[in-house]
This record gives structure tokens, sequence and C-alpha cells, in this order.
């Protein structure tokens, strides 16, 4: 029996920081940054918040949601590419914060496809009976990744009418381009055995192209340095991401609708079968190339990156959690999840929305 979603919640923190915010800080507009990514808003959380905070609020709303306790989860699985600490992840931290029992709590690292990762085990954990119910979350704290002073910071938040100084302005314009893009939130779901084989995760598709690798990376902080984060490092910015725009559009406008693709042959099912594609929300044009591969409508490849940014691992179930929420999800609805990312990771799923008891 298929995986069902019992339940979803989200969590995103208060402080919006518009385009027209961002062009007080660096030289962009608000044109700019929507004609480029779609963009309009995102949200950060205040310092001293990490993903693990975000993430034990989001699997609150959807145990709630699901109408399910905390002691009735067998297996936790969170996605984080931005951990409160460098190690551990965050798993322990959210199942302490749930007051979960000591239950198995899984980090899974494959960036904007984290979540996507972790469906597929939380199927795979439901499938084999080690577990009957499963909470997976996606969320990501990208403010700390930022390139931005405190001086930034204070100004974005409408805490100082103060003139940046200029070495700020210029170094936040350097890194721009992908600065733009982020934003901070959580996404999670309860899921369960469903009752029907034609119901729930139908099948899965996932994938690696680690000759891609360095389509979108972080250079410095690792240990294949000694030390692994050095002074130097700092001075040369490479604790920040290094990001191939156009190599990254390409290969995920390619590779989204081949493993949507796969997953549909191996269900005998069809893109007419399909009444949601839930991609990864990383930029309006790749949305809009992956409708274009699928031939498809835009409310049927849905977007909401114009008010979180790229939440990486928690598009996926922020942008589902609020499809449902709204009633675009309804009894015999089949899904299509798809999400590609650093690393480069990549894959699909497919799910059916259980019929009305």
């Amino acid at each position: 029996m298929g995986a069902v979603i019992a339940g979803t919640g989200m969590f995103v923190p208060d402080n919006v920081v518009s385009n027209h915010d961002l062009a007080r800080i660096m030289d962009t507009t608000d044109e700019w940054i929507t004609n480029r990514t779609g963009v309009k808003e995102r949200r950060f959380v205040d310092p001293g918040v990490g993903s693990s905070d975000l993430a034990i609020a989001a699997v609150t709303n959807a145990l709630a949601d699901a109408g399910v306790e905390g002691s009735g989860v067998d297996a936790l699985i969170t996605a984080t590419m931005t951990p409160d600490y460098l190690a551990p992840g965050i798993a322990g931290l959210v199942q302490a914060g749930l007051g979960l029992s000591h239950i198995a709590a899984f980090d899974v690292r494959q960036q904007c496809s984290g979540f996507l990762y972790g469906l597929d085990l939380a199927d795979a954990l439901i499938h084999s009976d080690r577990a009957e119910t499963v909470a997976v979350v996606g969320a990501e704290v990208h403010a700390g990744f930022q390139p931005w002073s405190a001086a930034s910071w204070e100004v974005l938040l409408g805490n100082s009418q103060e003139p940046l100084p200029q070495q700020d302005y210029e170094r936040n314009t350097e890194h721009r381009a992908w600065s733009v893009l982020f934003g901070d939130g959580a996404g999670a779901m309860i899921l369960r055995r469903g009752e029907r084989s034609d119901e729930g995760i139908l099948a899965t598709s996932l994938h690696t192209d680690g000759e891609s690798f360095e389509l979108i990376w972080v250079p410095g902080v690792g240990f294949k340095s000694r030390p692994y984060v050095s002074q130097d490092d700092l001075a040369d910015d490479l604790q920040l991401p290094t990001m191939d725009g156009g190599g990254l559009f390409r290969k995920a406008v390619r590779l989204m609708p081949e493993a949507a693709r796969m997953v549909l042959e191996r269900t005998g099912m069809t893109l007419d079968d399909v009444d949601l594609v839930v991609a990864h929300q990383a930029n309006d044009r790749i949305l809009e190339g992956v409708r274009k591969q699928f031939g498809l409508e835009p409310e049927k490849v849905p977007s909401n990156i114009g008010s979180y940014g790229n939440t990486t691992a928690g598009t996926l179930p922020i942008l589902y959690h609020e499809l449902s929420a709204s009633g675009r999800v309804v009894p015999g609805s089949v899904v299509c999840f798809a999400a590609f990312g650093a690393g480069a990771h990549y894959g699909a799923a497919l799910y059916r929305e259980p019929a009305a008891s």
C-alpha cells in the first residue's frame, strides 16, 4: 500500500523583505529581480533562530492537521542544507524539540531535492513495515548564508534609515545574482500507510549527476582543507555559494520533466492524468521552461516563489500545503512532485490523494 499524506503544515518567519528593501542595500530594482527570478518578497528569521526551530513549528502544524499525536510518529526525516550547526544535523534537535520518543531520525542533505528524497525514504520505511507513521520536513534558514553585513540587515529590517557604507553596498551588489533568490521557511508532511495500492505514493524516480557538482556549490568550509575554515577562506568569500545560473537552468528544465516522465511510464499514466505538478521553486524562468517541456498551463504547474523566494528543501511541502489548504488537492487528485538541486540531485514522485472515505 502506498504512503499517503495524512496532514501538512508550514511555517515562515514574520520578517518580510521585499525587492524594494533589497534595492536599499545593493544596485538592483524590483523589476530586475522580478524579471529574472519571479521573486517579489521573501521571509527571514531573527538572529538566533535556526532551521530546527522552523522545522519544529512546521511539523507541529502538520501533526495537528493530521490529527496525530507526537507519540504516534515512528520515524522523523529532516531535510536541510542550512543546519543550525555544521555537525550534527538538525534531526536530533527537531526530535527533542517535538518531544518525540527515541525514534529513528534521519538527516537528508540533498539540498533542493532533499524533501523529495525524504518522501521516498518515508515511503520505503512504510512499505517495509519499519514504520506506520513518518514525519518529513524541509526547513531552511538562508539568512545566515547571505553576504550582508550587520548594517545591511538593520536597513533591510527597517531598523535603520542611515545610508549604507559604500563598501557594504558594493559587496552586496557583487553577490546579488544569487542572494536575491533565497528566503527562510519550512514545510512538513505526515505520511501513513494507505488502504489501497492505487493511492498514495505510486512511484518515485531519484537520480544524481555528480559530474554537475559545481553547478552550485560552496567551495570553502570543508574537511578537504586544513583547517576546514580559515581566515583566507573568509577573506575570499569561499564560504558563499558559487552558481552557474545558465547551467542550472538548462539542467533543471530538462531533467525534472525527464524524471517526471519516468514515474508516469512506471505507472502506465500520462500527463493527461496529472492534475498538478508541484515543482521545486528555484526560479520562475525554470518553472516556465518546465511548463513548456510539458505543454502545460501555469495553473497545472503553480508557483509561489513570488511570496517566499527559494526555500530550498522547503519549497515542495510549502507549495503543496498551500495548494491543499486552498482546495486545489481533492480526493483522487494526481500530483507529480519534481525537483532539481545542488549535487546534482534530481527526481520526481507521483502521488494520488486518497478517495473520500
